[in-house]
């Protein structure tokens, strides 16, 4: 394209008296055909550099315009089935939880892109319960009020308390949400606007637990369910969704069970453990099951729900361990009382590890381990994860290596086009994105 214009222009200036040919038409590009790149963009991996809304304009007004449509944010989430994890919320019980992104530059999200909503009054106190599918939720227990929150766009829905479930205790309320969107193919998201589910839990006096199920598509509460309990929840434990229950580690290790179809509430009671153990935290196991995590100094044991032969179900050791000792990238202290499991990620089955030295995401089925926060002392929060396609960002990074490629390759339909995915302003990655036209 270059060397033709200088070809151009040489030809005008020897030549002042004959008129100019009229210039030939501008081959075609990949950008002309929308068809093709919806399908380039479709390949992009699932980060905040990808769909970014403001880098996208700073390459052409089509790109902003299809990263805009609603039908293909669809098709980008069902291509690429899990969000990534963009961070946690990590408060503690008596401060506003902050958003901590993990991603590294360009697809870091910057803390004050998410600020979770608090009362306008001293006398309330909204308590952040957890995220999932996209959505949080937290409780105004003096306004008996639950609040479902879209980070992404800052929207709320105020659900009030179902009648017959009281208490002005605020550290005995518990609550969690999940959307309810039972298309085929659905990927969760952008949620929102589709139905949720919402379970609000009650434990009274550690003797009795009740719990209600919400559902937006009907607005009406269910009926309550009521179990007995040896124990209460922890005010800053999160819920687990496990199959069809969301679950809650009691504070004796025994599990509070809410079975969604069926709205029964019910306990599972823990595992014969004859050590102690520092810190558990409940995951989900690959079968879909209840498992315990429990550290043990610098080793982490895990039991899991299994059924025997005559098809009874009970807690198992699992023979794998993992020895934290040799995994974190410098040296740990010997005693297990500066390291604890702060928070899990029932996505990327992954648990949040507390040290000395900052936090670090223990992946349960790999081992491995990654250094998200840097300190050098040792804090009480529980981190709370947050995925999702983010599509509304204002970060400086363009695609300007994308758009060389598109604009200046061959290209012909029916060829083979190959281009790298871009990782940063100034780097290329080795890997490529290959399809067929």
């Amino acid at each position: 394209m270059l060397r033709m214009l200088r070809g151009r222009a040489k030809a005008q200036t020897g030549s002042s008296h004959h008129s100019s040919p009229a210039p030939a038409p501008a081959p075609k590009t990949p950008l002309d055909d929308e068809d093709l790149l919806q399908e380039i963009l479709l390949r992009l991996p699932p980060k905040p550099s990808s769909l970014s809304l403001p880098r996208a304009s700073l390459v052409c007004r089509g790109w902003r315009s299809i990263l805009s449509d609603p039908e293909f944010l669809e098709r980008f989430r069902k291509n690429h089935h899990t969000p990534p994890l963009l961070g946690f919320f990590a408060g503690h019980v008596h401060a506003t939880p902050v958003f901590t992104p993990i991603l590294d530059s360009p697809d870091r999200i910057p803390a004050s892109r998410f600020p979770v909503p608090q009362s306008h009054s001293r006398n309330d106190e909204w308590r952040f319960m957890g995220c999932r599918h996209g959505l949080a939720v937290l409780l105004e227990v003096s306004r008996r009020e639950a609040v479902v929150w879209h980070p992404l766009t800052g929207q709320r829905r105020h659900v009030s308390f179902p009648p017959g479930m009281h208490t002005d205790d605020w550290n005995r309320w518990h609550a969690a949400v999940q959307c309810a969107d039972a298309a085929d193919g659905h990927v969760h998201g952008d949620c929102f606007s589709n139905p949720f589910k919402l379970v609000l839990i009650l434990v009274a006096q550690r003797v009795r637990a009740f719990a209600c199920l919400y559902e937006s598509a009907s607005g009406v509460w269910g009926d309550i369910a009521s179990t007995a309990t040896r124990d209460t929840i922890c005010y800053t434990e999160p819920s687990v969704l496990i199959g069809n229950e969301f679950c809650w580690l009691l504070g004796k290790g025994d599990i509070l069970a809410f079975d969604i179809q069926r709205q029964s509430l019910g306990v599972i009671e823990k595992p014969d453990m004859r050590r102690y153990y520092s810190s558990v935290r409940l995951f989900r196991t690959e079968d879909n099951g209840p498992g315990l995590a429990c550290l043990s100094k610098l080793t982490i044991l895990l039991w899991a729900r299994k059924s025997n032969y005559d098809g009874v179900v009970g807690w198992e050791m699992l023979q794998k361990t993992i020895k934290l000792k040799g995994l974190f990238p410098r040296k740990m202290p010997s005693y297990d009382k500066l390291v604890y499991l702060s928070g899990y990620d029932e996505d990327t089955n992954a648990i949040v590890l507390t040290t000395e030295t900052g936090n670090f995401t223990l992946q349960l089925d790999s081992a491995q381990i990654r250094h998200i926060i840097k300190r050098d002392y040792i804090c009480d929060n529980t981190f709370y994860p947050y995925t999702n396609f983010y599509t509304a960002g204002n970060t400086q990074l363009s695609y300007p290596a994308i758009h060389k490629l598109l604009v200046e390759e061959a290209y012909t339909p029916g060829s083979r086009i190959e281009f790298p995915a871009i990782t940063g302003q100034k780097k290329i990655a080795k890997l490529y994105f290959i399809f067929d036209i």
